[in-house]
């Protein structure tokens, strides 16, 4: 059984591209399927987000205060491979999930699942910030800050995993060609290409008609956003 983990940030596409993921044939086990901000459902485990905002929480942080775990209890450890254990004994050849938080307590799953296999996606800070806004009534400068965090943290572990990325921002039919292509690429079956695809709903993807020409973003921003794009481009160069 091969674990396929979603990585990404909050409001950058992570449900869409697991919806698709799960579409495809992934074993995601009892996943919200509808909620307010979504109305597909942010196809999150609602086992593995309790647990791991309780190793954020562990470590004074939280998905809005995130910082990378280093250590752990042994109820977590036991919770852990339980949850592991139910997915990837249900008879499916490809199990996994998807919780933004995951960027962050990542080697407290990597303790227990053998090999997995990423897929990461990033979306332009300011649709990002705007999206929280609408959600949380948090400033854009929260939601710059906030997207720094976790897009640095993105970057990092596709650099040390050479992970395949996609950018939510694409049209609509490139967003599928890529996404489809790069999970067929971690060994999902193409023929069920055809199902994936009634799972996207464009006129879902909020803040895509936000105009983005007169944003003037921190300079840090712009520099790990076209980070992003570059390790982006580079990854569907490569044979």
């Amino acid at each position: 059984m091969t674990c396929i983990c979603v990585l990404g940030m909050h409001r950058s596409g992570t449900s869409c591209l697991t919806g698709i993921m799960q579409h495809l044939g992934v074993e995601l086990g009892d996943v919200y399927t509808e909620n307010l901000h979504n109305k597909r459902g942010n196809r999150e485990n609602s086992r593995i987000v309790t647990l791991n905002d309780a190793l954020l929480s562990a470590h004074g942080a939280a998905w809005n205060r995130p910082r990378v775990v280093s250590g752990w209890n042994a109820a977590q450890a036991a919770e852990r491979d339980a949850i592991v254990r139910t997915l990837s004994g249900r008879g499916n050849p490809h199990w996994g999930f998807k919780d933004p938080r995951t960027l962050f307590t990542l080697p407290f799953w990597l303790e227990a699942i053998d090999r997995p296999r990423f897929i990461g996606t990033y979306r332009h800070p300011q649709r990002v910030a705007l999206s929280l806004q609408r959600r949380d009534g948090s400033t854009l400068a929260a939601g710059w800050q906030l997207w720094l965090q976790y897009n640095k943290r993105l970057l990092e572990l596709a650099e040390e995993y050479r992970l395949p990325l996609t950018d939510f921002d694409q049209d609509d039919a490139a967003y599928l060609d890529d996404v489809l292509g790069k999970l067929v690429g971690l060994g999902l079956n193409p023929a069920q290409n055809a199902h994936a695809r009634q799972f996207f709903a464009p006129e879902l993807r909020n803040q895509r008609a936000s105009d983005l020409s007169a944003v003037n973003l921190p300079e840090a921003l712009q520099g790990l956003y076209a980070q992003l794009r570059a390790y982006d481009a580079a990854y569907n160069r490569s044979p």
